[in-house]
């Protein structure tokens, strides 16, 4: 929803002013901690919906906010979202909105020059999913049928897992990961790399090193990887 106050990229949420609800996360474009979540409804008389009493606090009729929320209460969030829109401003949003889409839309440009990288997902405002999957391991993935393509695919979450968790200990540089079911491989269970470019003080060099320093983690898997080696070789081999 924040995405709304970029003059460039408001287009990207075209149609959303048909919803009847709009959810959205502070914590994620508003840079507000965590617990900050908000739903806007196009008629407030649709909060009811939502509206729950009992009988020592929140009564009907009673003018307490709390009965719209699943907490109950409130903790005073609303505070840190109000501060921020007047402290950063729609300017201030606009900027930090605009880099964050623009580096994504970088990023994704980078892994897809990389031979030995796959990007899974494209941004769509600033998160995208990708995976180390060197061409051998590639060719042979796409190659590999039934069980033998499940197995060989298994085997590269094995090492995604691993590469995300030793970088993550590392502590260097830092991405998530989640599983996906991409289209593009039948669906399988596929483990990711999921990062969100939010961080203003991102550069192009540090997004370079983050795969750089995926490259080198990888190597420190000798045997997961010679298992993954040697199964693309026998299936590029059959």
């Amino acid at each position: 929803g924040a995405t709304l106050m970029s003059n460039h990229y408001r287009h990207l949420l075209e149609g959303v002013e048909l919803a009847d609800s709009v959810t959205i996360d502070a914590h994620k474009q508003l840079y507000i901690p965590m617990g900050a979540g908000m739903v806007l409804f196009k008629d407030p008389d649709a909060m009811k919906s939502i509206e729950h009493h009992a009988q020592y606090i929140l009564r009907k009729g009673s003018k307490d906010l709390g009965s719209h929320t699943l907490e109950g209460s409130r903790s005073g969030m609303a505070m840190l979202v109000y501060a921020a829109m007047h402290i950063i401003s729609r300017p201030g949003y606009e900027l930090l909105i605009d880099q964050s889409i623009e580096k994504a839309r970088y990023f994704a440009d980078l892994i897809k020059q990389q031979d030995d990288f796959e990007l899974v997902s494209e941004p769509e405002l600033c998160l995208l999913t990708y995976r180390y999957l060197p061409p051998l391991i590639r060719e042979a993935l796409d190659k590999a049928e039934g069980t033998q393509k499940e197995k060989l695919n298994e085997l590269i979450n094995q090492l995604t897992q691993f590469i995300q968790k030793r970088q993550r200990e590392t502590g260097k540089s830092f991405v998530s990961r989640t599983r996906l079911n991409p289209d593009q491989w039948q669906r399988m269970n596929t483990i990711v790399f999921r990062v969100v470019l939010a961080n203003p003080l991102t550069t192009r060099d540090i997004l370079s090193s983050v795969l750089d320093e995926q490259r080198e983690i990888a190597k420190q898997a000798p045997s997961l990887t010679a298992k993954i080696e040697e199964m693309a070789s026998d299936i590029l081999g059959a």
